[in-house]
């Protein structure tokens, strides 16, 4: 496995183990009963892992810093809500709409080939083109044709979202209990992932 993808996974696995419980209570507290909660939490801990990588290895975020994200995130989605004039019945609506169209895109991505699935679970870890490209010995236009297949297949427009939906396939099953020591992620096989639910098809 390349360093990159190391301080990637190891990253992950912190996240859950340090402020897992602190985002999951976040949101409870917020969003209470409201269906779609579990897309939230997954949304907030993709929000958290991407600032972390950003800031890099030097730098231990704060319990507070942390908190500071998942309120910020909370608060434009709860801004997004009211913007959009809906009440709660509206809200428990739409979140349950898209509930089904998660579920939706879900089903095609068993429909991904093995490559195409690679590429998609490391765009899942915020990798540029450059960085998958290193991690599977391919080129970047070869990155660049499996990312627009991915973009058509799983019928989802831009990249942020893209590695979102991908996030949320691979790796938001991560229980806390498996983030209590260190774990280590095949990237490069064909088979199921350690931590989420898929694996592309084989024929």
């Amino acid at each position: 496995m390349s360093t990159v993808l190391i301080k990637h996974n190891s990253l992950m696995v912190r996240i859950v183990r340090e402020f897992g419980a602190m985002i999951r209570g976040e949101v409870g507290k917020t969003l209470g009963g409201l269906p779609g909660a579990e897309d939230v939490i997954s949304e907030i801990h993709f929000a958290v892992f991407m600032t972390l990588r950003k800031l890099g290895d030097d730098w231990t975020p704060s319990r507070l810093f942390v908190s500071k994200i998942v309120r910020n995130h909370l608060n434009d989605f709860l801004w997004q809500k009211r913007w959009d004039g809906k009440d709660l019945e509206e809200i428990k609506k739409r979140q349950a709409e898209q509930i089904i169209q998660r579920e939706d895109m879900i089903a095609q991505v068993h429909t991904l080939t093995p490559a195409e699935f690679k590429v998609f679970r490391l765009l899942g870890l915020g990798l540029t083109n450059q960085e998958i490209a290193d991690s599977l010995y391919i080129s970047p236009l070869t990155v660049r044709t499996h990312v627009k297949k991915l973009h058509a297949k799983c019928d989802i427009k831009g990249r942020a979202r893209l590695a979102l939906t991908a996030y949320q396939v691979c790796y938001r099953e991560l229980p806390e209990s498996r983030a209590e020591g260190p774990a280590s992620v095949d990237y490069n096989s064909g088979g199921y992932l350690q931590y989420g639910m898929f694996s592309p098809q084989t024929s």
